[in-house]
């Protein structure tokens, strides 16, 4: 057991499914307007789901891939992949072949669950290309019809259980807290992202105790509306079983949609970035609020603007809460819904119970109270490596076992994490995370760009979109248009766009020849959208 976890909290996945059922039993665990699903039902099908797993040849410690929105075959595919004792690596439905391709063959995934179509891109087909340049992946399972005939219809699980599997069968491949249960990528400081892994030791117990923090209860009704493929929003699923808690599942961001969700569901804990908290108070003044019971609302991912909390309290009457984390550390610190209402603006919160925040210096040195410097962290939920990255792994931590996370800020005289800024080189567009090398790597590959340099331009909405500032090789050209479609035809996600282009004679360069981004990024911080 952890050091600060109790035997509530220090659970398996598959442990915390089968409490849940036996606790909560007919009580609704997941909805999505049409479909409702019980604890006992979630019980009984994630381990059918498991069981064809195994039937298909899946083991334990195997890497098992899912591309869909929030869905509840997406949650059902994560408690069964726990159970069969397999790694869950969930993926952006935004990806395509060229990132799905690097994280799928880093990983040597076995599986890949995806949907049939999405906002009319064929992920089917898409799958099937993969299946056949990809030598580890043997299955693509997928939700709905598909032309493509070499897959499995992930529903086909549900019906019954398989033959030739037994109840030893699951028992021996059930995972122990210290084995891998999950792997996501993140950007980092080369052009691929880095895959962080996961155990049940480093996952579960610390979302249970933040959960518990959150005072959540039988009486909610959880609503996240940013991707459950995210750090922000996949401990959800687990903190609803242990709690009791309803899940409402919400595919598509419309923000009159959203707020009739709110109204008609009892929403009580809400989960969102501030972009689309922002969207929401223009359409919430001009609406009966009457029947919003909302709770708490928790954002992050960005500095939490003071008015848009303001506004939230003043026209829904609920708390809201400010998060800072990473795919890395988990929440790692997080405002309470009993805080001072300033708190949320001012801060990012206190460590989780799971963790612990200090502040160092260049030299990795624990520096005074109020003073900025770079954000390190140490405790419970921090993972456990960069999968198939030991030097990364490695330059990731101080001597004295602190994760440095590359971001800033300081620490007041009460604990609280005050969030200055990002300083590795990483666009957060909304929520959604990519690093400009991903961007420069693929331009400089354009025969028309000499050098390349992408940063980030802050916006008041998404918090930060991407600017690609380039020079030319003589006598060629470059323009906007041509950048977008380029990106896009080389296979990338459309949030990893730039949506500003500046051509220059040179850029900027150290003594070494390293492109300098400072004065880059000083100039984009005054771009404007073009009219």
């Amino acid at each position: 057991m952890s050091l600060n976890a109790t035997p509530e909290t220090a659970l398996t996945i598959h442990e915390l499914i089968t409490e849940a059922a036996s606790r909560y039993q007919q009580r609704p665990a997941l909805f999505d307007g049409k479909n409702q699903f019980t604890f006992a039902e979630l019980d009984k099908l994630s381990a059918r789901v498991a069981k064809h797993f195994l039937k298909l040849g899946l083991k334990k410690g195997d890497v098992i891939a899912v591309q869909l929105p929030n869905t509840w075959e997406f949650v059902i595919a994560h408690l069964a992949a726990a159970r069969a004792g397999l790694v869950f690596n969930p993926l952006s439905p935004n990806y395509r072949k060229n990132e799905l391709s690097y994280m799928l063959g880093h990983c040597e995934t076995k599986a890949l669950i995806t949907t049939n179509q999405l906002k009319g891109f064929r992920h089917d087909a898409l799958a099937a290309e993969l299946k056949e340049s990809l030598p580890a992946l043997e299955h693509t399972i997928i939700t709905g019809a598909s032309e493509e005939t070499d897959h499995i219809n992930f529903y086909s699980f549900m019906k019954e259980d398989p033959v030739g599997i037994a109840e030893e069968d699951m028992e021996q491949n059930l995972p122990s807290m210290d084995d891998p249960a999950v792997i996501m990528f993140t950007s980092g400081t080369e052009s691929n992202p880095k895959a962080v892994l996961h155990t049940f030791q480093t996952f579960v117990p610390a979302h249970l105790m933040n959960g518990k923090e959150y005072k959540v209860t039988e009486e909610d009704t959880i609503l996240s509306v940013t991707p459950l493929c995210h750090m922000f929003s996949l401990p959800m699923i687990i903190i609803g079983m242990k709690y009791g808690a309803k899940q409402y599942l919400y595919r598509d961001y419309q923000v009159d949609t959203v707020i009739d969700v709110l109204k008609r569901d009892s929403i009580s804990f809400f989960i969102a970035a501030p972009a689309h908290l922002i969207d929401m108070i223009h359409h919430l003044r001009t609406i009966d609020r009457a029947d919003v019971k909302m709770r708490l609302i928790l954002t992050g991912g960005t500095k939490i603007p003071a008015q848009m909390v303001k506004d939230l309290r003043e026209l829904l009457d609920c708390s809201v809460g400010a998060q800072w984390g990473m795919t890395e550390v988990c929440a790692g610190t997080f405002t309470r819904p009993d805080d001072n209402p300033s708190y949320a603006w001012e801060t990012v919160g206190k460590a989780t119970p799971a963790g612990e925040v200090i502040i160092v210096n260049d030299q990795y040195e624990q520096v005074p109270r109020g003073e900025t410097g770079e954000i390190a962290f140490k405790g419970e939920c921090l993972f456990k490596e960069y999968y198939k990255n030991e030097a990364a792994t490695k330059e990731a931590f101080s001597e004295s076992g602190y994760f440095l996370t590359g971001d800033q800020g300081w620490l007041d005289e009460k604990g609280y994490l005050h969030f200055v800024g990002r300083t590795k080189d990483t666009i957060n567009r909304g929520g959604l995370k990519y690093h400009a090398s991903e961007v420069e790597e693929a331009l400089n590959m354009h025969p028309n760009i000499q050098q390349s340099a992408v940063v980030s331009v802050p916006d008041p909405r998404l918090g930060e979109r991407g600017c690609a500032y380039v020079s030319l090789r003589e006598n060629k050209s470059f323009d906007l248009e041509e950048m977008k479609q380029y990106l896009l035809e080389k296979g990338f996600a459309k949030y990893k766009v730039p949506e500003f282009l500046e051509v220059r004679e040179s850029l900027p360069a150290t003594p070494s020849g390293k492109i300098s981004k400072g004065p880059l990024r000083k100039e984009a911080a005054h771009l404007q959208p073009s009219k």
